[in-house]
């Protein structure tokens, strides 16, 4: 199968959107409160609340944070990335009959984020066979997909959470059924679907919204 893989030649680094990875399924299942987590300092905020707040926000700017230091830009702590974005007016909300609703990271500011370290960047609408593509030109993709797709739940939604698209594998002699993507991703409350998480194509593109920001070298 890994014979018609296609791979970037960038090592990306994995960064969860919880500062303990190991402790995702917890948090995102609110079994435990983020404010737990004894790493939270590492994310760079100023307390607790704040940190609580942003770790289910922040699946976007995880994803640019892997991508610019894969490109070599430089390292930032995920408030510092989370404060950039929200000086851009990149995290959209809006009220609707007197509710605050969430819209989430918007695919513009994100790629502005990484184009202001010097590189290419931009959101489009892609089929699965152009992020293969997209990959064997050494571009890196921020694929809009569900949540679901980092559990082990049925995939009923599309769209609503980021990750970075780091290879794939397809081709000649290989089943259709076979053909998969590996990804980061921010929000995987398993290892496994994690760092370098192998997702079946079917399974992705039933979570995916068929968006991606796509960004390469300067």
């Amino acid at each position: 199968m890994d014979l018609n893989k296609i791979s970037l030649p960038y090592d990306v680094p994995y960064y969860s959107q919880v500062a303990s990875p190991d402790l995702a399924f917890q948090i995102f299942s609110h079994e435990l409160s983020p404010e737990s987590d004894p790493r939270w300092m590492d994310y760079g905020t100023d307390t607790q609340e704040e940190y609580a707040y942003w770790v289910e926000r922040s699946c976007g700017i995880a994803c640019v944070k892997m991508c610019v230091e894969a490109l070599g830009g430089p390292r930032r702590s995920m408030m510092e990335w989370i404060r950039r974005g929200l000086a851009l007016g990149g995290y959209l909300e809006k009220v609707e009959n007197g509710t605050r609703v969430e819209l989430g990271w918007i695919h513009q500011a994100l790629a502005d984020l990484v184009e202001g370290e010097g590189f290419i960047a931009f959101p489009t609408a892609a089929t699965l066979g152009e992020i293969h593509a997209h990959l064997q030109d050494k571009q890196l993709i921020i694929a809009s997909v569900c949540y679901q797709l980092g559990t082990y739940e049925t995939i009923t939604h599309k769209g609503g959470h980021l990750v970075v698209v780091k290879s794939s594998w397809s081709g000649p002699g290989i089943p259709a059924s076979s053909h998969g993507l590996v990804i980061h991703n921010p929000s995987g409350r398993y290892r496994e679907l994690q760092m370098d998480a192998r997702i079946p194509a079917d399974r992705f593109e039933a979570s995916y919204s068929g968006r991606v920001v796509i960004i390469g070298p300067s």
